[in-house]
Parts: C-alpha cells; structure tokens; sequence
C-alpha cells in the first residue's frame, strides 16, 4: 500500500500547485492547494473520485485515454479543470508514476495557468490591434537590424514599392532606395548605427524611394532607434509625398504663372528677366525685348462677353508663343499686355521678323463661342540690350515708350526704341 505519509504532507500542503494522487484511477489524496483549485470544501468531494469528473468536456476525450499517457508527456499538457460550482481553471499538468509496493499510482501536479493565458491573451489582443492600426496607416514602417537588414515591415510597405512581405523580409533596405541614395545610406546612416551617433534620427529627410519596377518617386523618411536586450533596431517610417509634391508644384505654377494663358506672370517675368540680363551680359550677346499690347481688345470684351475675351487672349499667348524659339520667353504681364524676350541674337533687326510675324499671326480672326469672330491688332515696342539700356527696368520702361509710340501714329505695327529715340 501507499503510505501518503513518505510523500511529506507538510511539504505537499505548502505547494500552492494542485497535487494530487490518481490509484485504481481514482484520486486517493489531494493537498489543500488542490482541494481549494476545486472548490471542494471536504475531501469526500474529491477523495475516491475519477479525476475525469475534475476535467472539463472539452477534453473529456483527451483524459480517457488513460492517465498513464500523460505520464509519458515529460513536459506536461495544457487543460481545463472544472471545479466544484466555479468557472473552469486553465492549468498546466504534468504526471509522474510513482513507486509503489502495491498498485500502480500516479503523481498529479497542476499549475494554474489561467494568469498567464489571460495576459497572453491581452497581449495577443494588442499585438492584432496595433497590426490593425499599422495595416491602416498610409505610411510604410521598417525596423532594421543593426545591418540595415529588415526584419518587419507593415502592409503600407507592400503597396508603397509592390513588393511582398516575403521579398523584403531579411533583404537589405537599399533594395528601396536608388543607387544614389545607397551610396548616402552606407556612407552616413548605417555609419550612425554602427557607431550610436543620431545624424538622421528624429529628423524626416526628404530623399526618393525606388519601387520594385525601378521607378523613383519623393519620399520622407523618419529614422528612431529601439532597443530589444542587448541589440539595437531601427525603425523607418516612410511616407509617399508624391502628391504633397504635386501639391507644391501646382502652388508654385499657380503663383508664377498666368492662371487663364499658363504663359509665366509678372512676377516670373521679372525674375527670368533679371537672368537674361545676366546671361546677355556675360556672354555680350544681343537681346531684344518686346511690349506688346492688343489693339481693339476692349471692344471684344464690350460685344461679345468676357468669356470670347478669354478665348482671345489664350489664342494670343499661343500665337506668340509659336513665332519664338523653345529658348526664348513669351509672358502675360497684364490684361491684354503681353512681354516677350528673345535672347543670342545676331544682329538687332532679327527682331523685326518676329514682331512681323506675330503681328499677322495675332490680327487672324479667333473663333469664339457661338461661331463669332473675333479680331484684334498688336502695337509692339521693341527695346535692344545693351543699345537701349543695362538693366530691367531700362529694357522695360524703352520697350514701353516704344509701344506708346506705335499706339501714337496708327497701331497694328512695332517700332524699336532706338528709332524713337534718334527723332527725339
């Protein structure tokens, strides 16, 4: 017989484990510890009962494969007890066969688990919302290992350069990045990783992105350190400012360039006026300015509404616009006033081709809504760097008075500065 005194009941009872012992498959002790697991106030609840009444259902066919092949589970299984008028209890257990003179007997140890599946279960539970959250977010997160060899990425990342996860897990992270910015990244960013210094970290840098077809587009990138034990991780956040871009760019068009003839505005022109100026000067080239200014414009405003005003006046921009060459600049500086330069000419009177041509171009009818026609001239100043001044504001004001003195004797026709100049 087995005497439960050589099993140390002192020493059992201080065991916060359910121990218990299965003979003739049925429970013939049990510690405190275990009489507490299952709610049983008495041992007569628990002694000389089939553990099997202890297990719940759900493993009801798992336990009547007989204790004696869970004894030989070194290292336990996992199971539901079901106590005495209380929710089930998960537990880890783990059997030993006992020595006995008498009948086979078995060693029950169950550990209550139930902590540690709950906050396995939280953590689960946080690690899929964060995958959530990170699977909504519209930029790509990296981390990195100390190698620049990515570890993980979000699903951002497989949109954002088309590849799968599978393709970018344990690859280098300058497979997303262009040659040029490979150069950069081994040169500077793996350098700060390699020796802890934070030259890129908390700051977005804007570079370009390279994606699996190898096309570049402008991408911002935040680089921040992790630490996981001993190694050190970096995480790269990564968003696509292509449209913020665009964005800016149509800002930027929009505030330098005339929003109904697309042609450069004031603003613009006096700034590529101010190079071409410069370039004229160092090189001591000819450049020719011309003001040109429509004639009977408000008329065709007056008669036929302002939206075949419109169609005139982007008619315009594109007539000029043809008769000069891709080097050459034609702006709307005003309503109906329009600027043009032409730069590396020959001889002064070359501009007098253009002019002629833009006249006879700019004085054919233009179709506007309703099958009318429209009809308009140009009077045309002309002013000649260096011959009529050294700066804008010379070349302009010339270029002007040229084009007051054309309005002067008739219209429809250009004079250069130098010729007005020389009858005054």
């Amino acid at each position: 017989m087995l005497n439960h005194s050589e099993l140390g009941p002192e020493l059992l009872s201080a065991i916060s484990n359910l121990v218990c012992v299965i003979k003739n498959e049925r429970i013939s002790y049990i510690n405190t510890a275990g009489m507490q697991m299952l709610g049983a106030e008495e041992g007569e609840q628990v002694i000389d009962h089939e553990l099997a009444e202890f297990i719940h259902a759900d493993y009801a066919e798992l336990i009547g494969m007989g204790i004696d092949v869970f004894a030989e589970e070194e290292n336990g299984v996992p199971l539901k007890l079901l106590p005495l008028n209380a929710p089930s209890v998960d537990v880890h257990m783990r059997v030993r066969v006992l020595e006995t003179s008498g009948d086979e007997a078995y060693m029950v140890e169950c550990q209550d688990i139930s902590s540690f599946i709950k906050a396995s279960q939280e953590a689960r539970q946080r690690e899929q919302r964060l995958a959530g959250v990170l699977g909504t977010v519209m930029d790509a997160i990296l981390t990195l290992n100390e190698d620049g060899v990515i570890e993980t990425i979000n699903p951002r990342t497989e949109t954002m350069f088309g590849y799968k996860k599978q393709e970018l897990i344990g690859d280098h992270i300058n497979m997303l990045l262009p040659n040029a910015h490979k150069d950069y990244h081994e040169a500077c960013v793996a350098k700060s990783y390699k020796t802890c210094k934070t030259m890129t970290f908390g700051t977005a840098i804007e570079i370009d992105g390279q994606n699996q077809d190898g096309d570049l587009f402008p991408i911002e990138l935040s680089v921040t350190e992790l630490h996981e034990g001993p190694n050190r991780l970096f995480t790269w956040v990564i968003r696509d400012i292509t449209e913020r871009k665009k964005a800016q760019a149509d800002l930027e068009h929009m505030a330098h360039h005339d929003a109904l003839t697309g042609l450069p505005n004031r603003n613009l022109f006096n700034d590529l006026m101010e190079r071409a100026v410069y370039r004229s000067r160092r090189a001591k080239q000819l450049m020719a300015v011309m003001f040109v200014d429509l004639d009977k414009f408000k008329p065709v405003n007056d008669e036929l509404g302002h939206d075949a005003g419109d169609a005139v006046l982007i008619a315009v921009a594109e007539r000029m616009a043809s008769h000069v060459r891709t080097s050459d600049t034609v702006a709307r500086i005003g309503g109906d006033e329009f600027v043009a330069i032409l730069e590396n000419l020959d001889q002064w009177e070359s501009a007098s081709k253009v002019a002629t041509k833009i006249i006879e171009s700019l004085t054919e009818p233009v179709e506007v809504d309703g099958g009318k026609q429209a009809q308009v001239g140009a009077s045309i100043g002309i002013s000649i760097f260096p011959d009529d001044g050294d700066s804008v504001d010379d070349l302009v004001k010339a270029a002007d008075e040229a084009m007051y003195a054309v309005k002067a004797e008739g219209r429809n026709n250009y004079k250069y500065y130098k010729h007005i100049k020389s009858i005054e």
